[in-house]
């Protein structure tokens, strides 16, 4: 058994010249593709080695048993928390060290500070709190004691939440390993604890939906040093239990009190050597026992996997070549001096420019499916924005007994000789303030017009460039989105303007006597004998009876407030005018109130329509 794990070592030792020309040559494709975004990447699938297993199964200490140093993050709950790219190459000098790929040109002479570096990157993408990320670690170790081997160290598979991780973790983690094992192109390295119940392993199951025929999968059985006394793993390793055509290899880790006392891993494989040669039961399974054995299958096989993989991926690599000349082809020559740059760069905003007017002012290409650019802007001004007004009822909410209650408040203490303007101000007012929210709407729909508009005017010059065709939709909807809140203020400020000052005496207001004529024909003709009689110089009611009784019952009418002067405001429904008169009541009685609130109503509903409502629709229009 001795001699065998000696000619393993030696084998590994050994230069191997066709890994060291093809392994590489995969490493540095991924090495591209990473830089890559996902559609460049999508479609070609590289080979690889991805190591899957449970938390606590061991994959850290094989992986670090194939380099031969401690480099990875040890812990007793979840360690490996981001996908971590391991590339090991063979080299012939005697140094040792690791490269980052997000940190080029760095070079870590200590695995210490390697192991530093990955908790570093973990903490910045997933957090200082056991979270995980599927963003990758890529890291490249440099070695004269290993074999060309690309492995991708996944995250242990964990069931019960800790730190901050979401309540779903397992199965976010199983999602992140099934987006690696699931392709053809990668072979798996699926790590078991002997110490536990084999048939039931995690990564065992997890291998089978990836691969269920086993024909990619290669099983790690660990820890076969703490099993049960009197049990082995002899049958796992023949692959009578669970078969995989790749086989099973059995490995003995380091312990938790062999990394608290440093004992080095030279240590460890000296130790997994005297175990495997001195235990009977793994007597004649010397080619699957041992890390070196590990290591010289794993190059043999990803060897074998890129060399069948090869010509289909030099296929859709040249595929992907061809299509991209293709659209490099179709960018024209590029500028190489800054004026020249600066010069295309002016032309292709010019011909933004006039595409977004285009669209504004109808020269674009006709559409008949559906209303867009300035034809839809005229619609929301015209059919939207104007129907909005138009189902606003200015008498919403306001009763006759309002109304007579804000005259009544406005009296104070004692009565008043005339009909205050102050409750009609205070009525007409909030009902102004209801035409705020159709105006601030119509704002934003002609602002959500106009950002649909920049992202239609996308020129052919414009979609070779998609950083500038990204920056250009970013700074005009930032420009549109800057204008929009200068055009609400405006309007907000009409609205309070019509607010703030009723004009009473614009020459669009009538006398006194047509808002008695209103009144008089919505309904005080029907109620009793009495009749309004309309005097040169005001006006009155009265009737023969009204003045008898007046005479008679004068102390009662004045505790009554009978004896007002009011201001009655009426809409004349034929010219649409505003009306305004004082006038003298004589010896009221209690339908007059009915009158009052009448004219107060005309009053609502044509200062409420008598609102420049176009003023709002250009304000609009010329702020955005």
């Amino acid at each position: 058994m001795a001699d065998s794990a000696a000619a393993a070592a030696a084998a590994a030792a050994q230069p191997a010249t066709v890994g060291q020309a093809v392994i590489p040559l995969v490493n540095r494709l991924q090495d591209i593709m990473a830089r890559l975004d996902g559609e460049a990447a999508a479609g070609v699938e590289l080979p690889q080695v991805a190591a899957i297993g449970g938390q606590s199964s061991g994959k850290s200490s094989v992986l670090e048993a194939l380099v031969g140093r401690d480099f990875l993050p040890r812990g007793p709950e979840i360690c490996t928390r981001r996908p971590l790219v391991l590339q090991l190459v063979r080299h012939s000098a005697p140094e040792e060290w690791g490269e980052f790929l997000h940190a080029p040109g760095r070079r870590f002479d200590d695995f210490e500070h390697i192991k530093r570096e990955i908790q570093s990157e973990t903490d910045k993408e997933a957090g200082g709190n056991k979270g995980v990320s599927d963003k990758q670690i890529r890291l490249k170790i440099f070695s004269p004691n290993v074999i060309d081997i690309t492995l991708v160290d996944l995250p242990g598979i964990t069931r019960v939440p800790v730190g901050d991780q979401p309540s779903d973790i397992e199965s976010r983690i199983r999602t992140m390993i099934m987006q690696y094992i699931k392709h053809p192109s990668c072979i798996i390295l699926a790590v078991s604890p002997a110490n536990a119940d084999l048939a039931n392993s995690d990564a065992l199951q997890l291998a089978r939906l990836g691969d269920p025929d086993g024909s990619r999968t290669i099983g790690v059985i660990t820890k076969l040093d703490i099993m049960d006394r009197g049990t082995d793993a002899r049958n796992f390793l023949l692959g009578n239990v669970i078969p995989l055509k790749l086989g099973y290899v059995g490995i003995v880790n380091r312990s938790q009190e062999d990394i608290n006392f440093n004992r080095s891993i030279k240590d460890a494989l000296a130790f997994e050597e005297k175990f495997f040669s001195t235990l009977p039961a793994y007597h004649g399974l010397s080619q699957c026992c041992g890390v070196p054995q590990l290591a010289k299958k794993l190059n043999m096989i990803l060897l074998k996997h890129i060399t069948d993989m090869l010509p289909g991926l030099k296929s859709r690599i040249n595929a992907q070549l061809v299509a991209v000349a293709k659209e490099h082809a179709a960018y024209g020559d590029t500028a190489e001096s800054t004026a020249g740059q600066g010069v295309k760069l002016l032309n292709i905003l010019g011909k933004y420019c006039e595409a977004f007017s285009s669209m504004v002012e109808g020269k674009n290409k006709v559409s008949t499916d559906q209303l867009s650019g300035g034809a839809r802007i005229h619609y929301i001004f015209q059919s939207i924005f104007v129907k909005s007004l138009e189902e606003i009822d200015p008498c919403k909410n306001i009763s006759d007994e309002d109304i007579r209650t804000s005259i009544q408040n406005s009296d104070g203490p004692k009565g008043a000789m005339f009909l205050p303007e102050v409750p009609f101000e205070i009525l007409v007012r909030k009902q102004i303030g209801r035409l705020l929210d159709p105006s601030l709407q119509c704002a934003k729909f002609i602002y959500d017009e106009l950002v649909k508009i920049s992202h239609g005017c996308l020129t052919s010059e414009l979609q070779k460039y998609p950083i500038l065709k990204r920056r250009m939709g970013e700074s005009v909807s930032n420009f549109l989105r800057d204008g929009l809140r200068p055009a609400e203020t405006m309007i907000t400020h009409i609205i309070e303007m019509e607010m703030d000052y009723i004009n009473t005496s614009h020459s669009s207001f009538i006398g006194g006597s047509k808002v008695v004529e209103l009144a008089k024909h919505e309904g005080l003709s029907s109620r009793g004998p009495t009749s309004l009689s309309v005097h040169k110089d005001g006006v009155g009611i009265s009737s023969e009876a009204q003045l008898k009784s007046s005479t008679e019952n004068n102390v009662q009418l004045k505790s009554e407030r009978g004896q007002k002067s009011r201001a009655v405001f009426a809409r004349d429904t034929s010219r649409g005018a505003i009306a305004e008169k004082d006038f003298s009541l004589i010896q009221m009685q209690e339908q007059v109130w009915q009158v009052e609130a009448r004219m107060v109503t005309h009053l609502l509903v044509g200062v409420c329509q008598a609102c420049q409502i176009h003023e709002f629709t250009a304000s609009i229009a010329y702020t955005l």
